[in-house]
């Protein structure tokens, strides 16, 4: 008779052990899975990062616009008060229209600043950003890939 007792959870062939090996990868993946942060939209290869959707911008400050970019083009970002889009898929630039620097498949521009009380920087209220790539390949009609539409404050 051997001297190692074995314990079980109660009647049943399992033992804690057998248990332990099955539960733990469980309660790991579920929490690895619950803590992972909820992933940005992506469109057309685009995920914009920085501002994020309702973020508030300070007043007289320039964000810096950032984002994930995957494909060739140059990546260009559109600043609106209004959130329709043209028949492309692109919002206005009426606020603001700039080229990003892209790099390792990121990209980011940082918005110019002008201190009068018009401009848009100066101004509190709701606008949106969109960063689009133009990239033109033979098999394509539409150049001007764009990503999601961010909405944003100043404020």
């Amino acid at each position: 008779m051997s001297t190692t007792a074995v314990r079980t959870s109660g009647p049943g062939p399992y033992t804690f052990a057998a248990m332990n090996r099955l539960i733990l990868p469980a309660v790991l993946v579920a929490a690895l899975v619950a803590a992972a942060p909820a992933s940005a939209d992506t469109k057309n290869g685009i995920t914009p990062i920085s501002p994020k959707k309702d973020q508030v911008v300070p007043v007289g400050t320039q964000p810096v616009f950032k984002g994930k970019v995957r494909g060739k083009g140059t990546v260009w970002i559109h600043v609106c008060k209004k959130k329709s889009r043209d028949g492309e898929g692109i919002i206005c630039h009426k606020e603001m229209i700039a080229q990003a620097r892209k790099k390792d498949g990121r990209f980011k521009v940082k918005a110019d600043f002008f201190d009068f009380p018009e401009f848009w920087l100066n101004s509190p209220g709701t606008y949106f950003w969109q960063a689009h790539r133009i990239a033109c390949d033979a098999n394509i009609s539409d150049c001007r890939q764009e990503g999601p539409t961010v909405k944003f404050k100043v404020g």
